[in-house]
């Protein structure tokens, strides 16, 4: 017998978790806000226990790739996740020792000082700003603030001032304006 919560958005999963808890987070790939595999990273953060099932309808080799980078639980397709949920769950809550989540914030930043050694700002860049993501969704804002700061700075060594970089220089302003007491972006 299992209860079960619904989120319409990352935020809302967040909040659930942090109220509740859970032991397993069934996420789909596609989200508004972020994507399944940055909201599970958020949500490890919070509860490194949790058990993630990602659920998606775009299946590749690449998001395999990541999913077990990532070391989640399961990774079904939608095709025929019907015939797959609840044989997963259960085999999920038996698992009596859930494995801890590669992907950390500190992670990230290693990886992104890892890219920089190599030159690769672009790659630096996005491993700051999935970094500035989950210390946003944990309410950390100075902490998102640096980091999205950070990842500007990165993205402007590999384009320049693109709309790219412009976009995370505004995102660091809205962290940092909520850091300070502010509404957030002006």
């Amino acid at each position: 017998e299992y209860e079960v919560l619904t989120a319409s958005s990352a935020r809302e999963a967040v909040e659930h978790l942090r109220e509740t808890g859970c032991d397993v987070a069934l996420l789909d790939m596609k989200m508004p806000e972020m994507d399944g595999f940055q909201i599970a990273s958020v949500l490890r953060q919070l509860q490194p226990d949790l058990r993630v099932v990602i659920f998606t309808g775009y299946a590749s080799l690449e998001t395999e790739a990541r999913a077990a980078q990532l070391d989640f639980y399961e990774y079904l397709p939608k095709s025929n996740w019907y015939d797959l949920l609840l044989p997963t769950l259960e085999r999920v809550m038996k698992d009596e020792q859930p494995r801890l989540p590669k992907q950390r914030p500190a992670d990230l930043q290693e990886t992104a000082a890892q890219y920089t050694a190599e030159g690769k700002w672009e790659l630096a860049a996005m491993a700051l700003e999935q970094a500035a993501r989950i210390a946003e969704f944990t309410h950390e804002w100075e902490t998102a603030a640096d980091l999205y700061r950070q990842a500007f700075e990165h993205m402007r060594q590999a384009r320049g001032m693109s709309v790219e970089s412009l976009r995370l220089r505004e995102l660091a302003e809205c962290a940092d304006n909520i850091a300070k007491g502010g509404s957030g972006c002006k």
